[in-house]
Formats: structure tokens, sequence, C-alpha cells
């Protein structure tokens, strides 16, 4: 029988002479115990010039192969003393403990390598299970941004269309800006003698009232609803020669949208007003004289 790590130098069959151990087979063995061998090298002993550690006679080896044995066998199974399990006296014995010493061992390891194939097998198939999941989290997360996104372009969609439809609401009313607000007066009267000012008479008012939020030093706007859409374009066009004098002013009455967008642009209209092109805010654009939409440059991103 060859055991791995272990020598037995210079022994004639049936001598009890010293026997060599090498390094390997007695240290590995006892590396983490906190059992000192017999014959083995303490911390003040020099290192002989040979590649193991000498024992003298064959009892002190057999004691060092009981120790060993020991390490092998669990605490609990641990009975009794070296007096019941006598340590071999001959070489032969020696070879017989040292086999079923490495035996148990690899069977240990074994059973170690088996334990971490097991932990091994069970870590992939999470591994495995957690990144089938999280695939199918992509393609969700795919799916929920495609839905987002048509969802944004309808919102987008309806936001026009309602727009769209205030805008048609408002068709015919005009708003009466400056005007002064005054205790107990009649909006409709006030409204009549205003579009009055303007150069249109007999404009057939369908209601008027104060509008807007009520802000200190500030008279709200009249909001003035015609019945008929031509008068609000004779009085839009009368009404900057007409009342240039006067203290108030007619203006659309736009969406919030619209009115937003017409702000946005206010300065550069300005601009091209001094530079002698005129343009008019309609249908929520601001337009050229032929009616085409003015083409102002597009705002780069800071």
């Amino acid at each position: 029988m060859h055991f791995p790590n272990v020598r037995l130098a210079g022994i004639p069959p049936n001598n009890t002479s010293n026997v060599v151990l090498t390094y390997n087979s007695i240290q590995n063995s006892c590396r983490h115990s906190d059992i000192n061998l017999p014959g083995t090298r303490s911390k003040s002993t020099k290192k002989t010039g040979s590649t193991g550690f000498t024992f003298g006679p064959p009892t002190e080896a057999a004691s060092a192969v009981g120790t060993l044995d020991m390490l092998l066998v669990p605490r609990e199974q641990q009975r009794g003393t070296h007096a019941d399990n006598p340590p071999p006296t001959s070489t032969e014995d020696l070879s017989k403990r040292l086999e079923v010493i490495i035996d148990g061992a690899l069977e240990k390891i074994k059973e170690i390598q088996s334990d971490f194939l097991n932990v091994r097998t069970v870590k992939e198939m999470q591994i495995a299970a957690l990144q089938s999941s999280n695939e199918s989290l992509l393609r969700r997360c795919t799916n929920l941004e495609t839905k987002v996104l048509l969802l944004e372009r309808k919102d987008e969609a309806h936001t026009r269309e309602l727009n769209k439809l205030e805008r048609f609401s408002r068709r015919n009313n005009i708003r009466i800006v400056g005007c002064k607000a005054n205790q107990g007066e009649d909006c409709l009267q006030v409204a009549r003698d205003a579009l009055g000012k303007a150069g249109v008479q007999d404009v057939r008012i369908e209601r008027a009232h104060r509008d807007g939020k009520i802000i200190s030093n500030r008279d709200r706007h009249i909001l003035v609803k015609l019945t008929h859409y031509q008068d609000k374009i004779n009085l839009l066009k009368s009404s900057r020669a007409r009342l240039a004098e006067e203290p108030f002013f007619l203006i659309e009455d736009l969406t919030p949208a619209d009115l937003k967008e017409k702000r946005k642009h206010a300065a550069q209209v300005k601009a091209l007003y001094h530079q002698g092109t005129r343009l008019r805010f309609r249908g929520g654009l601001w337009r050229m004289a032929d009616g085409r939409p003015y083409p102002f440059p597009t705002e780069l991103p800071s």
C-alpha cells in the first residue's frame, strides 16, 4: 500500500529502529490542532537538516499515529484513553493504522466535496432564477416605457383638441382691460359704453361681467360675450386708433395655452415690429401677413 506524504526510511523488516515520517504527513494533520505530537519540533527546537522529523523508538511513532487517529475521530466518539486503544508496536501495525487514518481523511474530504457541490448547485439555481426574474423585469419595464410614451402622445393630442374646443367656445369673447371698477356697477352698461367708444355702434352683447382674481389696486377685466363674431373683428380693428386716448383697451379672450404661447415670443415680436415685420396672433400662433406661422428660431437646450 502506498501512502502519500508518508515515508518510512531505512527500516528493515521486523526492525524496531527509528521511524522517520515526513513533515507533510504529521505537520499538515496537526497544523490547526492544539495537540503536541511526541517528537515534534517546538518553538525552541532547531530544525534538523533532513526534510522530516525524527522520532525515537517505535512507541513514540505509534503515539504520534494514535494522536492523528484521535484528530479524525469526533469528540463525542472519543472514549477512554490510550490504554483502551494501545498504539501499534510494529511497522505492520503502524502501516495498517496509517491506512485507516488516510482512508478516514479521504472520506471526510469526499463528504466536504459533496457538500460543496450541493451548495454550488443550489447557488447556481438561485442565480439562474434571479437572471430569469431580471429578464422578466426588463421586459416589463420596456413594455411600460412604451405604454407611457403612447400615453404621453395621447395626452398631448387630447390637450391640443381640448385647447381647440376651448378656443372655439371663446370665439365671440372680448376683454376690456383697464376699465375702473365702481361699487354696484352695471357691467353690461359699462361694456356698451366702452364698445361704443371703440367705433362700433349697436353691438349686440349676450352678457358681460368682471373676470379674474381679485388683486388689490388693480381692476379686473370685463369679459364680454358678443352675439356675432364679426362684431368682435370690427371692434379689434378699430379699437387701437379709437381708444388711444382712453384709459382702457380691448384684447381677445385667449385660452391659457394660447396666452402662454403669445407671451413666449413677445420680445421677438416687438423686435420684428421695429424692424418692419408685423405679426398677428391668430389660432394660437404668431402669423405673417399671408397667414402662415412665423418660423421663430428654435431655442437650443441650455
